[in-house]
């Protein structure tokens, strides 16, 4: 088992850095360390001290990204037996991301190339493997729970319900970063709730 990781504050404020330039809409090769130095407010040379270079300061915020989002599943597990009531909580907390980055790394994904994806896949593969069976383990509780107080239809697989709360997640993601020229646009979680709740249980 890959040893959990653990990060320091000037670390998350790189990783900060960078999602906020990736919000901004900025392809990642135009991106320098300096920019995500200004960024995250701290000095290029203290970037250094973590990062040999931004392709790792772009591995590891992938890395934090999905480990805080699979680490929040996982304590949902122990507060609540209800689907509903874990969607409800999470879309509250992606309107502020305090905990969950997930538009974040939908907007870092958004800007990096395939063979960028490819070689994260392939230097992190153990450490991704890893989150994903912990991810996977943690849909696999909710979505019995759902089926057994009636928040899903029991002929929908595991498979439909990810694919229904990801088209979901990651749509409403893609709306927002579109929206980001237009100040007055704010998330509509109300709706990706009710196309989820919907559609899981027609």
């Amino acid at each position: 088992m890959p040893e959990y990781t653990t990060y320091s504050p000037k670390e998350i404020a790189a990783f900060q850095g960078l999602f906020s330039l990736a919000a901004s809409g900025k392809d990642f090769s135009s991106i320098k360390v300096q920019d995500i130095a200004t960024a995250a407010g701290i000095g290029k040379g203290t970037l250094y001290e973590y990062f040999c270079s931004k392709e790792e300061i772009l591995s590891s915020a992938v890395l934090y990204a999905l480990e805080r989002i699979t680490d929040w599943l996982e304590s949902q597990l122990s507060s609540h037996d209800s689907l509903y009531k874990v969607l409800d909580h999470f879309l509250e907390e992606l309107q502020t991301e305090r905990i969950l980055p997930f538009s974040s790394l939908a907007a870092l994904c958004s800007i990096v190339s395939s063979e960028q994806r490819k070689q994260i896949n392939e230097q992190h593969h153990e450490k991704l493997q890893y989150i994903s069976q912990r991810m996977r383990l943690c849909e696999q509780q909710f979505f019995e729970a759902g089926r057994r107080n009636g928040e899903i239809a029991s002929e929908l697989d595991d498979s439909f319900c990810e694919y229904v709360i990801m088209s979901a997640l990651v749509g409403m993601a893609g709306k927002n970063l579109c929206a980001q020229q237009q100040p007055d646009s704010k998330p509509e979680w109300h709706m990706v709730r009710q196309l989820i709740f919907r559609s899981l249980r027609p």
